[in-house]
C-alpha cells in the first residue's frame, strides 16, 4: 500500500483498487468453458452494454467505470495465482491450460469517453473479439460500470441542483463502496470530500471540521469555538446548531471569527459556519444578514443534513425567491454556500442499483458475422436490438438541439434523408433531412491489450458539465424530465421486426431484401 495522490483518473484507480483474482460471476467462465469444449471458443461476437430505464426517474445515465473496467482489461493476467484458484474452483484442467498460453483477455472496446450521458436503450459500451473473450469481459464489466454510473448519475444531480454553490461530499459513514462513492462524487462535480483515504490514491482535497461533541465536551459554546479557531485558523468551520441555532450558535460564532480574523486571514482560508438542523432555508437567509452586518460577507455557510438533488433544489429556490425580501443579493447568497451531502447520494437511496446489461449482439456463423436477439416473448420489454451497433445523435446544424439518438448498425452511412423509427411500432417515425448533422457517439478506446488515452481526473470533470450542458434543460428536469428519443435506423429496425415476427434468435439466412 502506498499513498500517491494522482491527477491521473488510471493512476488513481490503480491505487486505491486492488485487482481481483476471480473478477466475474461464476456463469461468466463457465459458459467460457464451456465453449471452448465445444471447439466455440474462437468465433467472433459482439455484445452490447445498456440500460432500459434511466436512473432516478431521469431522462439520461452518465457513464462512469469505464476506465476502472479497462484497467482491468489491461492489467489482468492469467498468472498463476488466478489458475490456483481456477483449479480450487474445479475448472478443467485444459481449459486452465489454454488460459495460460492466452495470458490476457483480448477484447476491442467502443464507447464514449468516461462521463459520457447516454439513454436507454443506447449501445454504451460495444465489446468485440471472440465468443470466449467477450464472456469474460462481460463479467468485469458489469461491476466496474453499473455502480459507478449510478454514483456518477446521482452526484452530478446534486451538483446541478447546488449550482451555483459548490458541492461536498461526505458519505464515508454510510456508504456501502466508500472510496467509489467518493471517486465518482468528484468526477460527477463535487468539490470536496471528508473521506481521508481517498487521498490516498486521487488529487481530491479532503476538508474536515468539527462534529457536535467538540462543543458538547466543553460546556461552553464560545470557548469550543475560541479554542478551535486558536488552534485551527487553517480549518475555520464551526457547527453552529449544538445549542440554538441562531440565538446561541451563530452570536458565538461571530464573536470568534472576529477574535481570530487576522489569524484566519494569514492561513488564507475561507472561514465558515455548518447548519445540521431545522429550516435551513429561513435559517440560511438569517444567518447571511447577520454575517454580513458584521463585515463578515467572506464568511461561507454549509448546509448539511440528509441532502439530496430534491432538498437542495428546493432549499436553494426558496433562498433564491426570499432573500431579496431580506436586502440580500440572491446570487451571492448562494455563491457562499456549500451543499454537504452524505447519506442520501451516497447510498443512492432512492434507487440503490442500476439495472444495466449486456447482451450477446452478433456471432460469426458459417464464417460471416450474424446479428442475434433475445425474444423474450414473456416480457417485450426484455427483447434485445440484434448486431454490433452504434448510436449517432441527430442534431439540427443551426442550433445543436438534439433531435434524436439514433441507433444503427456500425458500417450504416447517413447522408440525405433519414426514417428514425420507434423500435416497436412502424406507424411511429420521424423524418430527417439535410438540415441536420450526424455525431458519432462511441469511438475505439481499448484495442490490443491497451487502453487508448489516459484522462486525467480534471478533464473527465470538465466533460461530464459539457455533456449534461449540450441537454436541453427539460431533458434535465428532476421529475418529468422530456425524453430523449432512442430511435432505430429504418435498416435495422426492418431486422429486427423480421427476426420478431419470424420467431428468429439469428438471421442465420440474409435477410430478406438487405444484407446485415
Amino acid at each position: 500500500m502506498s499513498y500517491k495522490p494522482s491527477t491521473g483518473l488510471l493512476e488513481a484507480i490503480r491505487n486505491l483498487f486492488v485487482l481481483e483474482i476471480c473478477p466475474w460471476d461464476d456463469y461468466y467462465l463457465r459458459m467460457a468453458q464451456t465453449d471452448f469444449l465445444c471447439g466455440r471458443h474462437n468465433l467472433k461476437a459482439s455484445k452490447t452494454f445498456f440500460i432500459r430505464k434511466a436512473p432516478f426517474g431521469g431522462a439520461y445515465t452518465v457513464l462512469g467505470g469505464l476506465t476502472a473496467f479497462l484497467r482491468v482489461l489491461q492489467d489482468y493476467t492469467f498468472n498463476d495465482e488466478v489458475c490456483i484458484a481456477l483449479k480450487d474452483q474445479g475448472y478443467r484442467p485444459q481449459f486452465i491450460e489454454y488460459l495460460k498460453t492466452l495470458q490476457k483477455i483480448n477484447v476491442t472496446v467502443y464507447s464514449g469517453p468516461e462521463g459520457s450521458v447516454f439513454f436507454p436503450n443506447e449501445p454504451a459500451i460495444i465489446l468485440e473479439g471472440s465468443l470466449l473473450a467477450i464472456r469474460i469481459a462481460e463479467g468485469i464489466l458489469l461491476k466496474n460500470v453499473n455502480f459507478p454510473s449510478l454514483l456518477m448519475t446521482k452526484w452530478q444531480r446534486v451538483c446541478q441542483a447546488a449550482n451555483p454553490g459548490k458541492v461536498m461530499e461526505f458519505a464515508r459513514r454510510r456508504a456501502q463502496d466508500d472510496l467509489r462513492v467518493s471517486l465518482y462524487a468528484h468526477l460527477a462535480g463535487a468539490d470536496l470530500s471528508s473521506n481521508a483515504e481517498i487521498r490516498r490514491g486521487a488529487d481530491i482535497k479532503v476538508v474536515g471540521t468539527m462534529g457536535h461533541e467538540w462543543i458538547q465536551s466543553f460546556g461552553n459554546e464560545f470557548e469550543a469555538f475560541d479554542k478551535w479557531l486558536e488552534f485551527n485558523p487553517d480549518r475555520p468551520v464551526l457547527l453552529v446548531d449544538t445549542i440554538d441555532t441562531l440565538n446561541s450558535g451563530l452570536p458565538n460564532a461571530i464573536k470568534a471569527f472576529q477574535k481570530h480574523k487576522a489569524k484566519i486571514a494569514l492561513t488564507g482560508a475561507v472561514p465558515g459556519i455548518r447548519n445540521d438542523s431545522g429550516d435551513l432555508a429561513f435559517i440560511t437567509i438569517e444567518e447571511r444578514k447577520a454575517l454580513n452586518q458584521f463585515n463578515l460577507d467572506d464568511v461561507v455557510i454549509f448546509e448539511t443534513n440528509d441532502l439530496d438533488e430534491y432538498s437542495i433544489e428546493a432549499i436553494r429556490q426558496q433562498i433564491f425567491t426570499n432573500a431579496p425580501r431580506a436586502g440580500l443579493d440572491s446570487e451571492k447568497t448562494l455563491n457562499k454556500i456549500v451543499w454537504a451531502c452524505g447519506t442520501q447520494p451516497g447510498t443512492c437511496s432512492d434507487q440503490p442499483s442500476l439495472g444495466g446489461v449486456a447482451k450477446l449482439t452478433s456471432i460469426e456463423y458459417e464464417g460471416i458475422e450474424r446479428a442475434v436477439i433475445k425474444l423474450a416473448k414473456d416480457n417485450p420489454i426484455k427483447t434485445s436490438i440484434p448486431g454490433s451497433n452504434r448510436s449517432s445523435f441527430i442534431r439540427k446544424k443551426d442550433t445543436g438541439e438534439i433531435l434524436c439518438c439514433l441507433v444503427h448498425g456500425k458500417d450504416e452511412k447517413f447522408n440525405d434523408t433519414v426514417k428514425a423509427c420507434h423500435p416497436d411500432d412502424q406507424n411511429k417515425y420521424s423524418l430527417y433531412y439535410q438540415d441536420v448533422e450526424y455525431i458519432p457517439r462511441q469511438r475505439i478506446v481499448f484495442e490490443n491489450f491497451s487502453m487508448i488515452g489516459n484522462p486525467q481526473i480534471s478533464d473527465v470533470r470538465t466533460f461530464i458539465k459539457n455533456e449534461v450542458g449540450m441537454l436541453h434543460w427539460t431533458n434535465k428536469r428532476f421529475q418529468s424530465p422530456h425524453i430523449v428519443k432512442v430511435s432505430l435506423s429504418e435498416k435495422l429496425f426492418g431486422l429486427r421486426q423480421w427476426l420478431i415476427s419470424n420467431n428468429r434468435l439469428m438471421n442465420q439466412d440474409k435477410f430478406p431484401g438487405k444484407e446485415f
